[in-house]
Parts: C-alpha cells; structure tokens; sequence
C-alpha cells in the first residue's frame, strides 16, 4: 500500500501549533518503521527546512503551504500521480480528487470551548472540520478518550474512527551523562524550578500554575516557560518567580526536562499533552491536569489532579518530596515506554488499510 502524507505543516516558520507537526513527523517515521514488503509512504512538504526533520528514506513532493490550492489541487495531483492508496491530512482533507483520505483530529476543542478562538476560526474549522470527517474514508483520533469524543461530537460511526497514538521523539531520554543540571544552568541560570512547556494560551492555564507556585511560596523554587509568549504575558506569571525562556531546540528542551524539579501540565483540555509523555520519557516527575486526554496518557507514571491553584500547589508539593520524585521517575519511564514507534506504526497502517479497503 503506498501512503501519502501532507506535512507541509512540518518546520513551517510560525507553527501554529507544533504538537501536530510533531505527530506527524512522528507518523512518517512510525510508517517507514513498520512498512511491510509492499508498503511505502511519501510526503507532501511546503518548507524546505522539512526535509532536515522528516526520514531521509521517504520521498518528498514540494506543495505549496496556501491551505486552499494545496487541498483543491496540488495534494490531489500528487496523490494521482503517486498512485497512492489514501493520504492523510490534519482537520481538512482535499475537496475533490479519487484518492481515499484519511483525516487527523487532535482535538474538538473548537466545539467544546469556543470561546478560545476567533470569530473567523470557529467558522472556518466549524465548516471545514465536519465536511473533512464526512468526506474521509477513515477518521483518526490521537487519543482514547479524543476518539470518543469526537465520535460523540461529530456523530461518526464509531467504526470509522481509529486510535493512533504518538510516542516521544528519541531525544527525549532519562539524562545519559548524569550532566543535564549543568547544561541547563550553563544555558539557562537555572537551578531549582517548575518547567511548563506550550505557547502561552487560555487553554493552557499558566494563570493557574502561576498562582499555584506563589501558594507554594518557596523563593528558591523559580518558574520555566518554553514556548512562544503571549502579549501581555508577564501578567500572567506576575509574582511567580517566572522565566521565560522561548523557543528552544529538541535537545535543550529535554535536558530542561531531565534537570526539572517538576514538570507542570495545567492544561485545561488537551487532545493529547505531548509534553506529559516526553517529561516522563526523560525521567522528570511531572503533574499533570485531569481533564481531556491527560489522565491517559500519565497513566501511573504521574500525579493527575484538578487544574486550579490550590490544587495544583497540593501536587506540586507532593511531587517535590523526594521519595514522591524518585517514585515518580521510574513510574513515569515505565508509563512512556508504553508508548513507541512499532505501536504507532502498526495502528496507523491498520488504520490506513481500513481507509483506502486495502
């Protein structure tokens, strides 16, 4: 079965959001893993900086990045061409072509929390979005709990929808040297600190984490923001001993996790919550909200508790005790382990195999 993939959102200058070019950077590379004899994956790419992320083996066709050729010419007629079996697309498919698509929804969260977007996107994904999942031969939820709400919300047969669940990046690894501390404060100024990973949004909840770190009142304990600020940003962390520390590559970002005292996701939905997985990947005891998918993906290997302050400051307290940490630690290696590249692989050509009736 050959299998085309649109990742033009991959290393595109302002992503707007870096978790699903993740996802499907990490889809490719699950696919090449575990293609079979007759299998073979190739993928539709806007930026040349693509093609430093994306598996050297995979072929790559240049599309453009404007959203409506792309999906109304350009991806049909290279799917066409390829003589693929089905592509795979983020949220919307192509309007018209003979290729079976499959479509990824990584989150409702357009339905269930409006208010979170602009007049014009609530339009466009509340047009575009059920019109993909109508038209698409197969529907792909990124979670458990994300496919079953958008079965819910959408009102698709629940034997269209399929779970494909990413795994952390192979960077993202308990500290191999034993010096990711160092490295950290060498680049950073840091010692002791709560890290919370994501581009400053209202979902995201850093109001609440910023509140909870001013209860738990430790002058020594600072706060770490990686991710792109938002105006006005500094309100938000006022008096919460905050650093703002950017954008940063993937191998600073996990020695940010391996030397944090705690990983912070506060999140107030999540489809998914890449961050959880990598910070337990890398060995760092992470706290985590109880909403959306984040309960599923923690597992055992973190503490899960209500996303506001009071109860935020309770975990994080927990967590920096240090039998609490060391428990976490191993807990959290364990739980990501669960997740990798073989188990990816195989439900998405299962998955894609469904779609395209091969």
């Amino acid at each position: 079965m050959r299998v085309a993939v649109d990742a033009h959102a991959v290393a595109q200058p302002t992503p707007g959001d870096a978790g699903n070019a993740r996802w499907i950077e990490s889809l490719i590379h699950a696919l090449v893993g575990t293609a079979g004899p007759d299998d073979s994956v190739l993928a539709m790419i806007a930026h040349d900086q693509a093609r430093e992320r994306i598996d050297p083996a995979v072929p790559l066709v240049e599309v453009t990045d404007r959203n409506v050729p792309r999906l109304l010419r350009g991806a049909p007629h290279v799917m066409e061409r390829a003589r693929a079996d089905i592509g795979v697309f983020n949220y919307v498919v192509p309007f018209r072509g003979r290729t079976p698509s499959a479509v990824v929804v990584h989150d409702a969260a357009f339905v269930t929390n409006p208010h979170w977007f602009s007049r014009r996107d609530r339009a466009m994904l509340g047009t575009l979005v059920p019109r993909a999942i109508a038209r698409a031969d197969v529907v792909i939820g990124v979670s458990h709990a994300e496919a079953e709400e958008i079965t819910t919300i959408f009102g698709i047969d629940p034997a269209k929808v399929h779970v494909v669940r990413t795994y952390p990046a192979p960077v993202f690894t308990p500290d191999p040297s034993g010096d990711a501390a160092n490295r950290v404060f060498a680049r950073f100024g840091l010692r002791r600190y709560v890290l919370a990973v994501g581009d400053i949004h209202p979902r995201k909840n850093i109001s609440a984490l910023a509140r909870a770190m001013a209860l738990i009142g430790d002058r020594d304990l600072e706060l770490a923001l990686v991710g792109r600020p938002a105006l006005g940003g500094e309100q938000i962390v006022k008096g919460a001993n905050a650093h703002w520390l950017g954008r940063v590559d993937d191998d600073q970002l996990a020695d940010l996790y391996r030397a944090a005292a705690v990983v912070a996701v506060p999140s107030l939905y999540e489809g998914f919550g890449l961050p959880i997985l990598e910070a337990m990947a890398c060995g760092a005891p992470v706290v985590a909200s109880n909403r959306g998918a984040m309960p599923e993906i923690a597992g055992e290997g973190a503490i899960t508790c209500d996303p506001t302050p009071n109860a935020l400051a309770e975990a994080i307290r927990e967590a920096l005790d240090s039998a609490t940490a060391d428990r976490l630690r191993a807990a959290g290696v364990a739980q990501a382990a669960q997740f990798g590249e073989q188990a990816m692989g195989q439900a998405a050509w299962a998955a894609l195999r469904a779609g395209a009736r091969v």
